[in-house]
């Protein structure tokens, strides 16, 4: 008898989730929680944060929703 694997949990890799103030577009001024993820690969001469580029933690979209929720802020 065959056995149904049980199904993956997704995850996304999470270098940091912080609360700011937003600094672009048409909500710049507003608080603003960002969650940067890893492994961006443009590589613009102009990132601040490459840092970001392999370090991070995999973690759930619930548990990533839970976190940011935490801060009780509506824009993300």
């Amino acid at each position: 008898m065959k056995t149904i694997p049980e199904p993956r949990t997704k995850t996304l890799t999470v270098n940091e989730i912080y609360h700011s103030i937003q600094g672009e577009s048409t909500w710049a001024g507003l608080p603003c929680v960002f969650v940067r993820l890893t492994f961006c690969d443009l590589r613009c001469n102009y990132c601040d944060t490459a840092y970001a580029f392999y370090e991070g933690e995999k973690k759930t979209v619930p548990d990533i929703v839970e976190e940011v929720l935490k801060f009780n802020c509506p824009l993300v």
